[in-house]
C-alpha cells in the first residue's frame, strides 16, 4: 500500500501463532474508523495519514513527532516543549526580564530623534496586570511572530529613533499594517531554561539594556543588541501567557502526561540473556482539544506508546545517555489508543455506537511516522524464532480485553517491571551505569524525583482505572488495577511480595467453573511456600500474555479455572504439539527445571480443586 511503513527488521515478520488478522482485515478496519471518527477520508487514510495528521486531529497542530516523542516529559507536561506552547500565536502576553520586573510600552518616557518617536519599550512595571504589558502574539510568517501592543501598533526595531543614546537600535512600539512589517518581525528561540529570546532581522536580540538611554525617565530600557542570549540574562524574557503559566515554570493542565519505562513485554525472549536487546517503552497520554476533530467526534484521548531498544552493553533507549546528544534512538514503531467517550446527554455519540477503543499503528520514526497495518513484535517467537505481525484491530484487542468494541487499557504494572531484573532474564540491566528501570524516576525511592515520576504514573493508572469501569466493570483487569492503586495510594516504593500484590476475584460463570470443586468464595493466593514458589514461575514465565488475556495469574481463583488448559499447553501431547502456538510459553523455550516444577505445582493445584 503506497504511504505504509515497512517493518523495522530486516528479514520479513512471520506469520502470526495467533489469530492477528490480516492486512485485508486491517484496510477495512481503518476506512471504518476514518468513517467513524473523522481522520482524513476512507479514500485516503491508508495511503497518507503520519503521526502529524493524528496530532493535528487531537488539536495539537503546533507539534512535530518529533517533539512528542523525543521532549523531556516535564517540558511537554508544563506546555514549554516547544516555542509554540510557550507562546502561543493568537494569545495575550506578557514579557517578564530577568529583574522581575516587565516588558511595557511607555509613552514620553525617551525622548525620540524624531516627533513619531511616542511609545517605546522599557522594562518598568511590577505587575502585568496593567494594558501596557500585554501584548498579543500574531503570525508574522517564516517562523517569525510579532508582537502587537494594546494602541493597535506593533513593537518594532527602530534605528537612531531615541535622543543621545549609546546603542543604535532600540524598541518601540510604532510599526502599523495589515501585516506586520519586517521590522517588527521576531524569530522567538526557546532557551534550555524554558524562557524566550527574540531575534530580529539583524540577527541581534530584544535586551534589557541599564542606563542606556539618558532621556528615559525609567533607568532600563529595550534595544535590540545582544548578539547571545544563551550566555546574556538580559536578553531572556520569561513568557507569561494571559489567565495561563509561565514559561520555564509549572503548568497544571494535565492536558499531556509522559511516562519513560522498561518495557519486558516487548522483549524477544528467544535471544539468551546476554545478548537479549531491552525494550523500552514512552507513553504519552493527550487529551483531545475542545474544538478538535477528534474531540468533536467523541474522542475523549489519545493513548501513544513508542516502543524503543538498546543493545548490551550500551543504555541509550532514549537518545543521550551515554551517546551523542545528537543521536536519537528512535522508535521502531508507535501504537496509539484511541479512546471514545458518550457524555450525558449526547445523542449522537450514542447513536454512532462507537468502539471504546481505536487503534492505529504508525512505522519507525526515522521513515516518517507513516501508518502501518501491524506491529511487529516477538509476542510467540518462541514458536515462530522471530517477529510476527499484530495486525489492528485483531492483535490489538486480543491483549486489551479479547472484547471487540470494548476494548480497556492495561494498567502500568511497575512491581513487575522492577521484578524482572532480579531473575536472570536481564543481566543488562543490572551494571552499575544502566538507567533505572522507572526511567525519570531514577534508583533513589526517597528522591523527590522519583515520587514525582510515580505520581504521574498513579495518575495514569487511575485514568486506567476510571476508563476500565466505564467499559467493562466485573472484568479482572479492573480488579487488578485496583489491587496496584491500592497498593501504591500512598506509597511510591516498589512491592516485591508478590502474594501482597494478589487479589481476589472469581470469573464466575465461566465454563470451566463447572469441573471445579464449589467453593463458598474465590480461592486466593496464600504465603505457603508452594503458592509463592508457583506464583513467582508464572509471573517470570506467563505474565507477559497472562496479565491481560483470558486470566490474570494473580488471581488464583482465576488460575484454578485454567489449570487444566494450562498443563496441556506446557506439555503437549504430540497431537497438540503440532498445532502452531499450542506450546506455552510462546515466547521462548522453557528450561526443563522450571517447566518440571510448574508441571509438578499445577497437578496440585488441579487435584485440590477439581
Amino acid at each position: 500500500m503506497p504511504g505504509f511503513a515497512q517493518a523495522a527488521s530486516a528479514s520479513e515478520p512471520q506469520e502470526s501463532a495467533l489469530n492477528n488478522g490480516s492486512p485485508e482485515e486491517a484496510s477495512k478496519y481503518y476506512k471504518a474508523l476514518s468513517k467513524k471518527l473523522g481522520v482524513l477520508t476512507p479514500a485516503t487514510i491508508e495511503a497518507q495519514a503520519t503521526f502529524k495528521d493524528l496530532l493535528s486531529y487531537l488539536g495539537f497542530k503546533e507539534f512535530t513527532p518529533e517533539d512528542i516523542e523525543f521532549a523531556t516529559p516535564e517540558s511537554l507536561m508544563e506546555g514549554r516543549a516547544t516555542v509554540a506552547q510557550v507562546l502561543p500565536v493568537g494569545s495575550k502576553v506578557s514579557l517578564k526580564a530577568d529583574t522581575g520586573l516587565f516588558f511595557a510600552r511607555c509613552r514620553g518616557c525617551q525622548q525620540g530623534t524624531t516627533l513619531e518617536v511616542v511609545d517605546t519599550v522599557t522594562v518598568h512595571a511590577s505587575a502585568n496586570s496593567e494594558p501596557s504589558t500585554l501584548f498579543e502574539v500574531v503570525d508574522a510568517g517564516d517562523g517569525t511572530i510579532a508582537l502587537k501592543a494594546d494602541t493597535g501598533f506593533y513593537v518594532a526595531r527602530c534605528t537612531g529613533c531615541i535622543d543621545r543614546a549609546t546603542i543604535k537600535d532600540f524598541a518601540t512600539v510604532s510599526a502599523l499594517g495589515a501585516t506586520p512589517p519586517a521590522v517588527a518581525r521576531f524569530t522567538p528561540e526557546l532557551l534550555p531554561n524554558g524562557k524566550v529570546a527574540f531575534k530580529a532581522s539583524t540577527g541581534n536580540y530584544l535586551a534589557r539594556c541599564s542606563k542606556c538611554s539618558p532621556s528615559s525617565s525609567v533607568p532600563d530600557t529595550v534595544t535590540i543588541h545582544a548578539t547571545d542570549p544563551r550566555k546574556q540574562a538580559v536578553a531572556q524574557w520569561t513568557v507569561v501567557v494571559q489567565n495561563g503559566t509561565a514559561s520555564g515554570g509549572s503548568g497544571d493542565s494535565k492536558d499531556i502526561l509522559v511516562s519513560r519505562f522498561f518495557a519486558p513485554k516487548i522483549v524477544d525472549f528467544s535471544v539468551a540473556p546476554a545478548q537479549r536487546k531491552v525494550g523500552w517503552r514512552r507513553l504519552v497520554r493527550m487529551k483531545a482539544r475542545p474544538g478538535s476533530q477528534a474531540q468533536n467526534h467523541f474522542v475523549e484521548s489519545a493513548w501513544i506508546l513508542f516502543n524503543h531498544f538498546t543493545s548490551p552493553p550500551t543504555h541509550s533507549p532514549f537518545g543521550g545517555t551515554n551517546v551523542p546528544l545528537l543521536v536519537k534512538n528512535g522508535s521502531v514503531n508507535t501504537q496509539v489508543a484511541l479512546l471514545t467517550q458518550c457524555k450525558a446527554g449526547q445523542t449522537a455519540c450514542q447513536n454512532a455506537e462507537l468502539n471504546s477503543i481505536y487503534w492505529m499503528d504508525f512505522g519507525p520514526s526515522d521513515k516518517g511516522y507513516k501508518l502501518s497495518y501491524a506491529l511487529d513484535a516477538s509476542f510467540d517467537a518462541g514458536t515462530l524464532h522471530g517477529s510476527a505481525p499484530y495486525f489492528v484491530p485483531n492483535g490489538c484487542d486480543t491483549c486489551h480485553g479479547s472484547l471487540r468494541g470494548q476494548a480497556v487499557l492495561n494498567y502500568l504494572d511497575t512491581d513487575h517491571w522492577l521484578d524482572r531484573l532480579t531473575d536472570g532474564d536481564f543481566p543488562a540491566l543490572n551494571k552499575a551505569d544502566a538507567p533505572a528501570a522507572l526511567f525519570d524516576a531514577g534508583k533513589d525511592v526517597k528522591a523527590a524525583r522519583y515520587a514525582a515520576a510515580f505520581d504521574v504514573m498513579r495518575q495514569l493508572n487511575q485514568e486506567v482505572a476510571v476508563m476500565q469501569k466505564r467499559v467493562n466493570p466485573k472484568g479482572f483487569p479492573l480488579a487488578a488495577t485496583n489491587k496496584w492503586l491500592e497498593i501504591h495510594k500512598t506509597s511510591v516504593a516498589p512491592e516485591p511480595d508478590l502474594i501482597k500484590r494478589a487479589f481476589s476475584f472469581s470469573n464466575v460463570g465461566h465454563p470451566l467453573k463447572k469441573d471445579r470443586k464449589p467453593t463458598s468464595a474465590p480461592l486466593n493466593w496464600t504465603s505457603n511456600a508452594e503458592d509463592k514458589e508457583l506464583l513467582g514461575l508464572m509471573n517470570r514465565y506467563c505474565y507477559r500474555c497472562h496479565g491481560a488475556i483470558r486470566y490474570d495469574i494473580f488471581s488464583k481463583d482465576m488460575v484454578a479455572d485454567q489449570s487444566s488448559p494450562i498443563l496441556d499447553r506446557l506439555d503437549p501431547n504430540p497431537t497438540q504439539a503440532k498445532i502452531v502456538g499450542f506450546k506455552m510459553p510462546v515466547d521462548r523455550e522453557l528450561g526443563e527445571t522450571d517447566k518440571k516444577r510448574l508441571i509438578e505445582l499445577l497437578e496440585k493445584l488441579y487435584s485440590q480443586t477439581h
